[in-house]
Protein backbone atom coordinates (compact mmCIF):
# COMPACT_ATOMS: atom_id res chain seq x y z
CA UNK A 1 0.00 0.00 0.00
CA UNK A 2 1.24 3.49 -1.07
CA UNK A 3 0.36 7.20 0.51
CA UNK A 4 0.67 9.86 -1.48
CA UNK A 5 1.82 13.44 -0.77
CA UNK A 6 -1.96 14.55 -0.08
CA UNK A 7 -2.46 11.39 2.64
CA UNK A 8 1.11 11.41 3.84
CA UNK A 9 0.55 15.60 4.73
CA UNK A 10 -2.62 14.64 6.37
CA UNK A 11 -1.13 11.62 8.36
CA UNK A 12 1.41 14.04 9.68
CA UNK A 13 -1.00 16.95 10.18
CA UNK A 14 1.07 19.15 8.02
CA UNK A 15 0.57 21.38 4.47
CA UNK A 16 1.01 19.12 1.27
CA UNK A 17 3.08 22.36 -0.09
CA UNK A 18 5.47 21.36 2.51
CA UNK A 19 5.81 17.33 1.45
CA UNK A 20 5.94 18.84 -2.08
CA UNK A 21 8.96 21.78 -0.86
CA UNK A 22 10.66 18.83 0.97
CA UNK A 23 10.79 16.64 -1.93
CA UNK A 24 13.03 18.74 -4.57
CA UNK A 25 14.58 21.19 -1.59
CA UNK A 26 15.51 18.16 0.81
CA UNK A 27 14.16 14.57 0.27
CA UNK A 28 16.34 13.15 3.07
CA UNK A 29 13.68 15.02 5.34
CA UNK A 30 11.62 12.41 4.11
CA UNK A 31 10.77 8.40 4.26
CA UNK A 32 11.77 6.63 0.81
CA UNK A 33 9.39 7.64 -1.99
CA UNK A 34 8.80 5.89 -5.36
CA UNK A 35 8.41 8.62 -8.41
CA UNK A 36 5.87 7.05 -11.10
CA UNK A 37 6.50 9.81 -13.93
CA UNK A 38 5.17 12.99 -11.85
CA UNK A 39 3.25 10.79 -9.39
CA UNK A 40 4.96 10.07 -5.67
CA UNK A 41 4.15 7.41 -3.56
CA UNK A 42 5.29 6.52 -0.14
CA UNK A 43 5.12 2.98 0.69
CA UNK A 44 3.64 2.86 3.92
CA UNK A 45 5.94 0.23 5.52
CA UNK A 46 8.68 2.67 4.89
CA UNK A 47 6.97 5.91 6.33
CA UNK A 48 6.20 3.67 9.33
CA UNK A 49 9.89 2.66 9.76
CA UNK A 50 10.90 5.93 9.21
CA UNK A 51 8.63 7.44 11.83
CA UNK A 52 9.76 4.94 14.38
CA UNK A 53 13.72 6.08 13.58
CA UNK A 54 12.58 9.54 14.35
CA UNK A 55 10.85 9.25 17.49
CA UNK A 56 12.87 10.04 20.16
CA UNK A 57 13.54 9.15 24.01
CA UNK A 58 13.18 12.24 26.19
CA UNK A 59 13.46 10.57 29.54
CA UNK A 60 15.96 10.72 31.49
CA UNK A 61 17.60 7.39 32.88
CA UNK A 62 17.57 7.25 36.76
Amino acid sequence: MYLNCKELAQRWRISPSTIASDITRNPAKLPPFIRLGRAIRFPVAEVEAWEQQQLTNTQTSR
